[in-house]
């Protein structure tokens, strides 16, 4: 509901694949581990503020997307759609007919990065204007070409937009709109208002609000999904008063930071590494045991431990290269599985900008580092009972970072104060599986390496 207003939402989900090139339908492909209509009605279950979902899709899968649905806080209902785009959306908005919704929130199930704003516009737009699409400027020139073989004329860009989903009506106006042009094939719900006579209106989309209809979209979704970074409230205003937080590598450069806020705010931060009393060995998993064995219960787990020697592989020796894994990435594994964390701990994996690219002279440590980030998400899926996130800092000026690269400019790199504030940050979220990136001011807007 939406400042007291019956709000539904309806995910058109009924086609059959047929450009997308393959057996499976496009809204059933795996897109990071799970099924892309997945991603899109939990972005409409995260608002909070929809009654009603229905789902349009297609009658050979009913069974299956029954099965899949994850529990919900308000009534999803499936409907099998029809031949065509049109008729499936009309087939959804009968389906909401024995309970009538002030407005609808019509979208394409295959465009999973829709945001809440972009929805909460929709269905606030829609309650006053009773019609609005979901448009972006076009970057590319757009050319008239009736025939294809030639160019009758190059319209004015500033006058064209790229219509997106979702686009969003007053019930009554939409389902109208519907019966008196059900004669036709139309591809697009706004179509249907405006030739029904109905003004529509107009909400920002979002270059990353792409739908899926290729292989190559599906691709490239992928890399959005995984570089798609959730932006965390200020930590000023959490209470951690009296909290027990253990911080695995809590003596280095971003630990030490993170501890210190942690204490400023009157948690109990609990630090391990091979410089603490007893030691931690990260590379030794009885010593991570015995570490673990020993601790009270915890209100969340920090893992800032790093290890990097930098230079190429051939100049490195087994004896290296198993150091670096153990540390960055197989220790923290262990410490994830072994820490005693109560139900609603915080769990924060401090991973690295270079875990979106191998690099020269650092290859085994950045993949350290995107193995660190799968199994983030990885883990962040098995146990909903955790808020388990990925912190990802750029380049930070820490003693590790200053002995590997003793000729960069300091003044570029960020601050561990912003890594341990993004960390606290985090520490009051109360979803999971989020990837935070820390940037200073010049890597937003320089070039990174």
């Amino acid at each position: 509901m939406l400042d007291g207003n019956r709000i539904a939402a309806l995910l058109l989900m009924g086609g059959s694949g047929r450009r997308f090139g393959a057996p499976l339908p496009k809204q059933f492909h795996r897109l990071a581990g799970k099924s892309v209509y997945l991603h899109t009605l939990e972005a409409f279950l995260s608002t909070g503020f929809f009654d009603e979902i229905v789902l349009s899709c297609h009658p050979d899968w009913i069974g299956a997307v029954r099965k899949s649905l994850p529990g919900a806080s308000c009534p999803i209902r499936i409907v099998a759609g029809g031949a065509t785009r049109q008729e499936s959306s009309f087939l959804g908005l009968l389906e909401l007919k024995s309970r009538p919704p002030r407005a609808v929130v019509i979208h394409d199930a295959v465009r999973p990065f829709v945001s809440e704003e972009i929805l909460r516009e929709n269905a606030s737009m829609a309650l006053t204007h009773g019609a609005v699409d979901t448009c972006i400027p076009s970057a590319d020139t757009l050319v008239y070409a009736p025939e294809r073989g030639r160019i009758d004329s190059i319209p004015e860009r500033s006058h064209f937009l790229r219509g997106q989903t979702p686009q969003s009506f007053s019930y009554p106006l939409i389902l109208g709109a519907h019966r008196s042009t059900r004669q036709r094939d139309s591809s697009d719900d706004c179509r249907l208002a405006i030739e029904a006579g109905h003004q529509v209106y107009i909400v920002n989309g979002s270059e990353s609000n792409i739908k899926i209809t290729t292989e190559t979209d599906l691709l490239l979704a992928e890399h959005l999904f995984r570089l798609r970074l959730h932006q965390v409230k200020s930590g000023a205003h959490i209470h951690l008063q009296g909290k027990r937080y253990a911080l695995v590598g809590g003596t280095g450069g971003i630990g030490c930071a993170i501890a210190k806020k942690l204490r400023e705010k009157g948690a109990r931060p609990i630090l391990l590494s091979r410089r603490t009393e007893p030691p931690l060995d990260l590379c030794s998993p009885a010593s991570i045991q015995k570490a673990f064995s020993r601790m009270p219960p915890l209100d969340g787990l920090i893992n800032c431990a790093g290890m990097l020697f930098a230079g190429p592989l051939a100049s490195q020796s087994r004896e290296t290269i198993e150091e670096m894994l153990s540390v960055n990435l197989q220790g923290l594994i262990l410490s994830c599985k072994l820490a005693p964390l109560k139900k609603r701990a915080h769990v924060i994996n401090i991973a690295s900008s270079s875990f979106s690219r191998g690099r020269a002279g650092t290859c085994v440590y950045s993949a350290a580092k995107a193995g660190v980030v799968n199994f983030t998400q990885g883990w962040a899926q098995e146990r909903p009972d955790l808020h388990i996130h990925a912190l990802i800092p750029q380049r930070t000026n820490t003693p590790m970072r200053r002995l590997n690269f003793p000729e960069e400019e300091t003044c570029l790199l960020l601050d561990p104060e912003a890594v341990a504030d993004a960390a606290l940050s985090l520490l009051g979220e109360t979803s999971t599986g989020f990837l935070v990136e820390v940037k200073s001011s010049y890597q937003q807007t320089g070039s990174l390496v």
